[in-house]
């Protein structure tokens, strides 16, 4: 019986090709978007899954209570360490490490490179698999361990075991020889290092301070095999708050906490954790947002192939009611029908398969942090995953079909008086979703690009384009690479700073009377203002050699005056960190100094000390900035041999809002498409239903005198009418979601406008009446004969 089935499918199947190409495109396209929102979504959820004790494994935070304003910080003092190794139970290992981007020499070449430093039982427990090597060496301070896209980018097919590596430090060198290679974590990895040295190199080459200093941090991680034990941890851990908060009077502990390290990375995301000096998940926007349009789009796909295999069906009115004749019963078509729709849905998911090989390299592309896995065979998961949407898109799509055309009688088929087709309450209401979810996407892609014209045109309270800065050691470095840089006649400015816009602050309190503000502080030098462009609004800038100026003087932000209440801000005096007093000389146009992601915060401009400048900045026309680039690194090179130039474009740091507005357009666009044609096809096929039960209707109109265009707004007017409250729907759906989206990235942002909805209702409007225009049109113009004609 199962055989004949099949043979009366493909039979079926085959009289119906072009509806059938349609449905298992369209279905394949959505089933292949909810694929790429299911690997994204997984990428998320499996983040740091690849290490074996990650269970067992917790790190050490600590809460701020400042004034109210409660953060969760990721990091620990770095004596911790020890002293919960030596006093504390329920603790097997204990594990403190710190990231640093370095400069890496191999021979002659130089290398950008992120060394993790870690204490020596950090390789056991977290899981690096290692290629080479053993994981006591990590214990020798004169050894370090790579990874194996590192020792592949920098020995090529050489064996990397016992090769000499030199780390380029602000003063002098330190050598190390690879004693291991291990294998390069997943994108999906809090940790992203490229090689992994003893902790106790940091205290004497970069640091330069003992461990045992409690001011300083470090990310502490400790594993408790026993959850029981938790509690007790926690505890014992409370006693150091005092030891911590005498060290760091101006910084002070609230107190300190474990955070289990499963699902660390999602909850710093969600959950907006400082400190937290390790790869991010996702944002929360990037996962959710595929997935609901993903499964929008597939209800389009669903609802469009219900209508199309009732609209195909009215061909096979005589073979149901002959076989209803012949004694099948109501199952038997009902398995028939259901056979035919999951068929076609198991051809969708083989076109899903194919097209998810292209989307999903797409989809990684477009996002440096994302790289999504197409290993389907070894993935037990997604294979599960595809068989729930085959079953689910399977029933969804042709039950109502199924039991729709098993009840039709086949005494009334026989006798020609069966009316079959037409529009009911169902299609009508599936035909209103699919177009309120096409304006949906049509609408979000017009607000991404409003947005991204708001955000390329938005005052950021300085100048970014036409600037360039790299990173300096102290006056003496600054100088010599300045005059080297002034013989070139196409910078016009150059300038030092210890802080920098989008790239360095520092945050302090800072007391006013009996108020305390959380302030950013940035130290500057005396020119740091005209360079950037800033606007001074009240007041004076710095003066050059006053040292007034670079003790006590200020220039604080608008913001800052506002939150202090200060109508008269000129000669205000501030105290930072409870001794130093600081007088406000001038006020500064608030600038956005985390470009459109955050709130302005309060900021305090201070004169730098000539010795700590960590970066020159320098100043060119646009056109001229590549050249003068060039120069600047052939200059780097002559005077720093032994130091990497990285030099930053000021503009590449405010871009980063537009590549994420970019890709989110993108991704809209792609997904308006694919709905609005899935929308069109689903009214096309309800267009045709409403013909089929209306043509000898409209063979008595043309014959009482009806004129065409009388007829096609007969048959149009319904439709009409379901577009109008699709409008309404889709433009409050769209109101609320789009707003929703933006807000969740930026805070500065175009909201949507009139215009944002209008755009997507008239493009909804040409594409439906594309759709339905020649369809309406060649059936108004039927000759009536052949409409009233009854064999």
């Amino acid at each position: 019986m199962f055989k004949n089935y099949l043979k009366i499918t493909f039979r079926s199947l085959w009289k119906s090709k072009v509806f059938v190409l349609i449905n298992v495109l369209g279905m394949g396209v959505s089933m292949a978007c909810c694929i790429v929102a299911y690997l994204n979504y997984t990428f998320n959820t499996d983040f740091d899954k690849q290490h074996v004790n990650a269970s067992e494994i917790y790190r050490v935070d600590f809460v701020r209570d400042f004034q109210g304003n409660i953060t969760n910080n990721g990091i620990a003092p770095q004596p911790l360490a020890n002293s919960v190794r030596d006093e504390l139970t329920g603790v097997e290992e204990v594990v403190s490490c710190l990231p640093v981007y370095a400069n890496i020499r191999i021979n002659d070449d130089l290398f950008a490179t992120d060394i993790l430093y870690a204490d020596e039982g950090f390789l056991n427990t977290f899981t690096f698999p290692l290629i080479s090597g053993v994981k006591t060496d990590l214990s020798d301070k004169s050894k370090i361990f790579i990874s194996d896209k590192v020792a592949e980018k920098y020995f090529g097919d050489e064996e990397a075991l016992g090769k000499q590596i030199t780390h380029i430090l602000d003063s002098g060198t330190q050598e190390y020889v690879v004693a291991g290679v291990f294998e390069k974590m997943p994108s999906n990895s809090s940790f992203q290092f490229d090689a992994v040295t003893i902790m106790d190199n940091y205290a004497t080459t970069v640091q330069r301070k003992p461990l045992e200093d409690w001011t300083r941090w470090n990310v502490m991680f400790l594993q408790v095999p026993d959850k029981g034990d938790i509690p007790a941890i926690e505890n014992q851990l409370q006693k150091y708050v005092p030891i911590q908060n005498k060290a760091r009077e101006d910084f002070k502990v609230t107190s300190f906490y474990l955070e289990p390290f499963e699902g660390m990375a999602v909850r710093a995301e969600r959950d907006d954790m400082h400190n937290h000096w390790f790869r991010n998940s996702l944002p929360t926007p990037a996962v959710f947002a595929p997935m609901i349009m993903s499964f929008l789009i597939l209800l389009i796909a669903i609802s469009n192939f219900t209508n199309t295999s009732i609209a195909i069906s009215s061909r096979r009115l005589k073979e149901i009611g002959i076989r209803k004749v012949m004694g099948s019963r109501k199952g038997q078509v009902i398995a028939q029908f259901l056979l035919e729709n999951v068929t076609l849905c198991l051809l969708s998911a083989i076109v899903a398969l194919i097209m998810a090989e292209v989307l999903a390299p797409a989809y990684s592309q477009m996002w440096d942090f994302v790289d999504l896995d197409l290993n389907y065979l070894t993935n037990a998961r997604f294979l599960l995953f595809m068989f729930g949407l085959l079953i689910l898109t399977g029933i969804l799509a042709g039950s109502y079909p199924a039991f729709y055309i098993s009840k039709f009688e086949a005494t009334s088929i026989l006798k020609g008086t069966f009316k079959f087709g037409g529009t009911n309450w169902l299609t009508k209401s599936l035909l209103c979703m699919q177009f309120s979810i096409s304006l949906i996407a049509l609408i979000a892609a017009v607000a991404f690009i409003q947005n991204a014209n708001y955000q390329k045109e938005f005052d950021f309270g300085f100048e970014k384009d036409g600037i360039i800065y790299t990173f300096i050691n102290g006056k003496q470095e600054f100088e010599a690479y300045k005059n080297q840089l002034s013989k070139n006649e196409q910078i016009t400015a150059i300038g030092g700073t210890k802080h920098h816009i989008f790239s360095s602050i520092a945050n302090d309190p800072v007391k006013y009377n009996s108020l305390e503000f959380e302030t950013d502080i940035m130290e500057v030098d005396y020119d740091y203002m005209d360079i950037m462009g800033m606007t001074l609004v009240e007041g004076r800038k710095f003066n050059k050699d006053s040292e007034t100026d670079r003790k006590e003087s200020v220039i604080i932000n608008e913001t800052l005056a506002a939150e202090l209440g200060l109508d008269e801000p000129l000669g205000a005096k501030l105290v930072w960190a409870d001794t130093v007093p600081l007088y406000v000389v001038g006020v500064v146009k608030d600038y956005y100094s985390s470009g459109l992601w955050e709130e302005i915060d309060p900021t305090i401009l201070r004169l730098n000390k000539e010795e700590e400048i960590s970066r020159i900045i320098v100043k060119a026309k646009v056109s001229d900035l590549k050249e003068v680039n060039e120069f600047m690194a052939a200059e780097w090179k002559e005077l720093f041999p032994n130091r990497m130039y990285n030099a930053v474009f000021m503009d590449s740091d405010s871009k980063e809002a537009s590549n994420v507005n970019d890709n989110i357009l993108k991704l809209f666009i792609f997904l308006g498409l694919v709905a609005t044609l899935l929308s069109a096809s689903g009214l096309f096929s309800m267009v045709s239903l409403n013909i089929i039960k209306k043509m000898k209707e409209i063979g008595v109109r043309k014959v009482l005198g009806a004129s065409v265009s009388n007829i096609a707004y007969n048959l149009n007017f319904q439709f009409y009418i379901i577009l109008f409250i699709a409008a309404i729907l889709g433009s409050l759906a769209s109101f609320y979601f789009i707003d929703s989206l933006m807000a969740s990235i930026w805070k500065f942002y175009q909201h949507t406008n009139v215009l944002t909805f209008l755009i997507g209702i008239v493009l909804i409007l040409i594409v439906s009446s594309l759709t339905i225009g020649s369809k309406v049109f060649n059936a108004a113009s039927m000759n009536p004969v052949d409409t009233l004609r009854d064999e």
